[in-house]
């Protein structure tokens, strides 16, 4: 090979070598941008999973609240921490500093929730939802993003810190404080905000509305109201079933609110003043459930009862398991 020819070559080598070179490093990018994209897709669905899972929990909590369905946990008490108690909701929540602080695990019963930076949770409770009377005319006050009233709960996911944060091991002797953990106005106790400038707002947060929630608590209410099918052996003891058990037919409605019936009235509101309500379902009279019912009497043994958006069709009960 004339000397020419083997300096082509050797250019040509050389290119091929830089173009190698060049593959290399464009793929070391892409590859290392493809784990970071990921490792942040995997951060935000760990996120998202447990604010769902907090959510649930919160709704759970509150269907199964005996004497007032809809009352919500107070957030989690800051001297339980680091004890065999950490992660109990305090006793009560009264002022707009105390609706403000972590989630309550441990009375929620969902073992310790960590968003994708595991971190744990924090949770704001609405005015009106930590003590009694309770029930779907109950209004969130929390706003979020100007829109008022748009929530009774927020559940916040406080991410890595931001800005000036600085967090420190909590204790009870040293609370977590939500300047450190929540970001922007988030961390005054609102107006709450779901996005922001990328240095100094990482907070993702999951809304409990009035309506999720009671869409869940007047079913509650309803079957309470229709009568439950598990009190053998003097089932049903109260509502709708006892009064089919002890007349052999539904009542006739009541006037709007008046709780009486109306002979020959097939619709109105609740005849509550002719059922039992008394004792284990005081309460629904105690949270002003009761006015709020509306009744349909479809026939003598078949009956029609409605709150909000929810509706029970109720058969009379004489055995186990009632229809």
């Amino acid at each position: 090979m004339s000397q020419r020819g083997h300096a082509c070559a050797q250019r040509g080598v050389a290119l091929l070598g830089l173009l190698f070179a060049i593959i290399a490093t464009v793929a070391s990018i892409l590859l290392t941008s493809w784990n970071s994209r990921q490792a942040i897709e995997l951060r935000e669905a760990r996120t998202q999973q447990a604010l769902q899972q907090a959510k649930e929990a919160l709704i759970g909590y509150a269907a199964a609240y005996a004497n007032a369905p809809g009352r919500l946990p107070c957030p989690e008490d800051e001297t339980s921490i680091g004890t065999l108690l950490e992660g109990q909701a305090k006793g009560s929540c009264t002022t707009p500093q105390s609706r403000i602080g972590r989630l309550p695990w441990r009375t929620l019963k969902t073992g310790r929730l960590v968003d994708g930076s595991g971190e744990p949770l924090w949770y704001v409770l609405s005015p009106g939802f930590s003590s009694v009377p309770i029930n779907h005319l109950t209004v969130g006050q929390l706003a979020v993003n100007g829109a008022p009233n748009a929530a009774v709960a927020l559940i916040i996911s406080p991410g890595s810190p931001t800005g000036t944060q600085v967090r420190t091991d909590p204790s009870a002797a040293n609370p977590p404080l939500a300047a450190n953990y929540l970001d922007l106005s988030n961390a005054t106790n609102g107006p709450f905000i779901t996005s922001g400038p990328a240095s100094t707002f990482n907070d993702r947060l999951i809304l409990l509305s009035a309506s999720e929630l009671f869409a869940t608590i007047n079913r509650v209410v309803l079957a309470e109201v229709r009568g439950l099918d598990d009190q053998a052996p003097n089932l049903p003891v109260r509502g709708l079933r006892r009064h089919f058990l002890d007349y052999g037919e539904f009542p006739w409605a009541a006037l709007s609110s008046s709780g009486s019936a109306v002979p020959n009235k097939a619709s109105g509101g609740l005849p509550y003043a002719d059922l039992n309500y008394q004792g284990n379902s005081i309460w629904l009279a105690n949270n002003g459930w009761l006015s709020l019912v509306s009744y349909t009497r479809l026939a003598t043994n078949r009956a029609q009862i409605q709150l909000g958006s929810s509706t029970l069709t109720v058969l009379p009960c004489s055995t186990l398991p009632c229809p």
